[in-house]
């Protein structure tokens, strides 16, 4: 959203990851998040409406270059031992998820805006936008 703080950084940093030939995964969650956000009138003065969010979903999600991601088999397992040896809280599951649904896809790098919410997990590069 042309609101949101980092948006142009965010921006940038899609456009060089796709001019330099690295594909662009979304997972589920993440989309799921931006359908959240994006809506919320306590995060925006004008947040989007679900219609026209869900327009922006679709279009991500359907992208020619997105590499879509859901979890898989193997996701709620490794997600339960990563809580468990990282030691991690009820406030972590979210992010564990989603770190455990990357490492299942293959996906080994991570944009986000709070990279130290990732860095426990290695198998991780977090690239913070």
């Amino acid at each position: 959203m042309t609101g949101a703080p980092r948006h142009a950084a965010a921006r940038k940093l899609v456009g060089s990851e796709i001019a330099a030939g690295r594909p662009i995964a979304i997972t589920l969650q993440v989309l799921w998040e931006f359908l959240h956000v994006v809506t919320d009138p306590r995060r925006f003065v004008s947040p989007m409406t679900m219609t026209a969010a869900l327009v922006v979903a679709r279009a991500l999600w359907d992208a020619p270059d997105t590499r879509r991601v859901s979890p898989g088999p193997r996701t709620a397992h490794r997600t339960l031992e990563l809580l468990q040896t990282r030691r991690l809280g009820r406030r972590r599951i979210l992010d564990t998820a989603l770190a455990a649904t990357l490492e299942e896809a293959g996906v080994r790098r991570l944009a986000t805006f709070n990279r130290k919410d990732f860095e426990v997990f290695s198998f991780l590069e977090v690239v913070e936008v």
